[in-house]
């Protein structure tokens, strides 16, 4: 896997230059046009292409293996782009890949709008390099159903995502497990490991049992993607304390803050609630934070979900019809294994 998969990040590098290229010759007469395009490409660069490679696993999940996948992978790695730029308004985030973001680059109102307009714009992009793609009719159209399926299920998680920490002020011992996992399905799995693969079965004509078994088998590696991530975003050794700062700040939902919660004596759990999610929290009480959700065995049982979600997906491909299972199998190993 780890060869097919350097070869597609070089080529969905390539590619991504070269569609971004494409539209600032087309628009080099006028340099508003150019400096937003020059902006979505700087921050397009340095992505993981975790989303474009899996459209070519999709591709080889039904038996073939060409170069039509590579434009489709491309739209999804300029719309990943584009909800990063969005996601940094929303995060008041000042670094993105190891970048300043446009919010923080460009003064007051200037950079917000700027970002709004940015990110709009790589939205539509995906949409006009799906569009100018050569798949008969058919297929194309099925391709932009799947796409705006999986941007409407990416927006609905992202509303849950940012409107349950507030709720959860009010309503904490209301809370259920499964909201969260709502965000897990709608927000990950369907933008990150569902939508990818079936865009890239539909390629190669998948049939309709083919994708009922992707969409369950990427619901699952979906949740183990978003665990991990969420395990990630508080422990690497990968990540500096700001990042976790970050998290807990955010009051980041995950089923590792709502599994402490649930398990928590009252006085652990009122310290929980009064700082988690705190913007202003000091670094010694996010590290008291992390030391409750040890103690209370969260983390533990994150990392227990994590495995169970990963060994069941991994059967589902096992007894699944797919063609080529090894390598979808080696990347719900490199998801459980992952450390960063």
């Amino acid at each position: 896997m780890e060869n097919l998969f350097k070869k597609c990040k070089n080529d969905i590098d390539k590619r991504i230059n070269e569609q971004l290229d494409k539209q600032m010759n087309k628009y080099k007469d006028n340099d508003f046009i150019i400096d937003s395009l020059k902006e979505l490409k700087r921050l397009s660069q340095g992505g993981k292409r975790i989303r474009g490679f899996l459209v070519k696993v999709g591709q080889l999940l039904n038996g073939v293996d060409d170069d039509s996948y590579l434009d489709l992978a491309v739209a999804l790695e300029i719309f990943q782009t584009a909800v990063l730029i969005h996601d940094d308004i929303i995060d008041k985030a000042k670094m993105r890949r190891n970048m300043e973001t446009i919010t923080h680059k460009y003064p007051n109102h200037l950079g917000l709008s700027k970002a709004i307009c940015i990110g709009d714009l790589g939205f539509f992009l995906a949409y006009q390099i799906i569009n100018e793609t050569n798949f008969k009719k058919a297929i194309k159209t099925k391709i932009l159903t799947t796409f705006t399926d999986t941007i409407y299920n990416t927006v609905i998680g992202e509303i849950i995502d940012v409107e349950l920490p507030y709720k959860n002020k009010c309503y904490h011992q209301e809370m259920s497990e499964n909201i969260i996992y709502d965000i897990y399905i709608n927000k990950t799995a369907w933008y990150t490991i569902i939508g990818p693969l079936l865009m890239g079965g539909i390629t190669a004509d998948i049939s309709l049992a083919r994708e009922k078994e992707i969409r369950e088998i990427g619901k699952n590696l979906g949740i183990a993607f978003q665990i991990k991530d969420d395990l990630l975003g508080l422990y690497s050794d990968h990540l500096q304390m700001g990042k976790t700062l970050n998290d807990i700040k955010e009051g980041k939902q995950t089923i590792i803050y709502k599994y402490a919660i649930d398990n928590a004596f009252q006085k652990d759990r009122e310290f929980i609630y009064q700082n988690y999610g705190n913007p202003l929290i000091s670094e010694s009480d996010s590290k008291k934070i992390l030391k409750l959700f040890d103690k209370l065995k969260a983390k533990e049982y994150a990392f227990n979900t994590l495995k169970k979600y990963t060994e069941k997906s991994i059967m589902q491909i096992n007894n699944s019809s797919l063609k080529n299972k090894d390598i979808l199998i080696q990347f719900a190993n490199y998801l459980l294994e992952r450390n960063k």
